[in-house]
C-alpha cells in the first residue's frame, strides 16, 4: 500500500491564512486568555491537526504562563496513553510558540452537554472509566493534571475522551512512599478541590476531586457546587460541608453514591483513583473488564513500530531509519514523530 492519495495541493480545500512550518494555519477553534488553538493542516500528508498558539508577548509578561509553556511538550513527552491527546511537534517563531497536536474531530464534552442539557448514565459512565485511566496513568508516573474540567475533555471520531491541556500539570518527586506535596494555587474554582482553595498542601487526590465535580457535570448539566454572585470563601465553606445542589430524582442510587463518594472535603478520605476505579457502579456492564486491568507503556517498542509507514518514511521521504526509530521510541514532538503519527492515521482510514 502507498500513500499516493496525498492530494497534490492539500491547501486547495483547506482555507488558510498562513503557513508555520510544514502545516497551513486555518479557522480557530477555541480561545483561552493567553493562546488560541487553530485548525492546521499537515502539508505532507494532508491529515488535519489542531494547533496550539501562545503569544509570546503575553507569556513573557506573565512568569507563571512562561514556565507553562515549556512544561506542557515535557509533561507530553513522558506520558502515551489512548485518552491523552498526542502532541506531535513544537515549533517557535519570532512572536509565538506552536504545539501542534491531534485534532478531536468530536468536539468537545461541553458542547455535547450543552446539546443534550445532560447525559445518560451509560455515557456518563463510559467517558469517565476512560478519564480514570488516564488520570491513573498519570498519577502512576508521578504527574498531577491539576487542571481536570469538562472544557478539558474533548472527543475524537469515535466518541472517546482525550484530556488536553496540561498547561498546569506538575510532576510529583516521588520519595520512597512519601511524595513531597505540591503547594500551588490553580485551576478553576468551580472544579478545584477544598484544599486547594484553602491554599494548604495538596497532592492528586485533587484531581479525584475535579473528576467528581465533572462527572455531576455531566449527570445533571449543572455543577454541584454554585455560589451566586461568585465569592471563594463562600464556595469552600458550602465544600466543606457537603453542600451538594439538589441531585435529579433519576439519578441511579449508585451513581449518586460514586459522586458522594469523590466529592469527599477531606483529602485524607478521598478515594485515590486507583480505589475508585473499583467502584461498583462504575463497573456495572463490564464486568469482564476491570478498570485497573490494562496498564498502558509510554514508550513503543521498536517491533511494534508500523512497517509500511516506516519504509515509505525511509524510502520516499528519505529519512534514516535509525533515526526515525530513536525519536519515536522517545517519544519526542517532533516533525518525524508528527509525519509518522499523520501516515499512520492516514493507513488506517484506507
Amino acid at each position: 500500500l502507498c500513500f499516493s492519495k496525498t492530494p497534490q495541493d492539500p491547501g486547495k480545500n483547506f482555507p488558510h491564512t498562513k503557513q508555520v512550518g510544514t502545516y497551513l494555519v486555518g479557522k480557530m477553534i477555541n480561545k483561552g486568555s493567553f493562546a488560541k488553538v487553530m485548525e492546521g493542516l499537515h502539508i505532507s500528508t494532508g491529515e488535519k491537526v489542531a494547533i496550539k498558539v501562545i503569544d509570546k508577548k503575553k507569556a513573557k509578561e506573565d512568569s507563571y504562563v512562561l514556565k507553562n509553556m515549556k512544561r506542557e511538550p515535557r509533561i507530553h513527552q513522558m506520558i502515551k496513553h489512548p485518552n491523552i491527546v498526542q502532541l506531535y511537534e513544537t515549533l517557535e517563531t519570532e512572536n509565538s510558540y506552536y504545539m501542534v497536536m491531534e485534532l478531536c474531530l468530536g468536539g468537545d464534552l461541553m458542547d455535547r452537554i450543552c446539546d443534550k442539557k445532560k447525559l445518560e448514565e451509560r455515557e456518563v459512565r463510559e467517558y469517565t472509566r476512560q478519564i480514570m485511566s488516564a488520570v491513573d496513568h498519570l498519577h502512576r508516573h508521578g504527574i498531577v493534571h491539576r487542571d481536570l474540567k469538562i472544557e478539558n475533555f474533548l472527543l475524537d471520531e469515535n466518541n472517546n475522551i482525550k484530556i488536553v491541556d496540561f498547561g498546569l500539570s506538575n510532576t510529583m518527586k516521588f520519595e520512597g512512599l512519601s511524595q513531597e506535596l505540591l503547594n500551588t494555587q490553580c485551576g478553576s474554582p468551580a472544579y478545584a478541590a477544598p484544599e486547594l482553595l484553602a491554599h494548604k498542601k495538596y497532592g492528586p487526590k485533587v484531581d479525584v476531586w475535579s473528576i467528581g465535580v465533572s462527572i455531576f457535570a455531566m449527570l445533571t448539566g449543572t455543577l454541584p457546587f454554585i455560589v451566586e454572585p461568585f465569592n471563594i470563601k463562600q464556595l469552600h465553606q458550602k465544600m466543606v460541608n457537603g453542600e451538594i445542589s439538589p441531585i435529579p430524582t433519576d439519578m441511579s442510587s449508585g451513581a449518586e453514591h460514586f459522586v458522594h463518594y469523590l466529592l469527599e472535603p477531606d483529602p485524607a478520605k478521598r478515594p485515590t483513583v486507583k480505589d475508585a476505579m473499583k467502584d461498583k457502579w462504575l463497573n456495572e456492564v463490564f464486568i469482564r473488564k476491570p478498570l485497573n486491568f490494562t496498564t498502558y507503556k509510554n514508550r513503543l517498542c521498536p517491533d511494534e513500530l508500523n512497517p509500511v509507514v516506516l519504509n515509505y518514511m525511509t524510502e520516499t521521504m528519505e529519512l534514516r531509519l535509525s533515526e526515525v526509530i530513536n525519536v519515536l521510541i522517545n517519544n519526542k514532538p517532533s516533525s518525524i514523530m508528527a509525519s509518522y503519527c499523520l501516515l499512520l492515521k492516514k493507513l488506517v482510514k484506507y
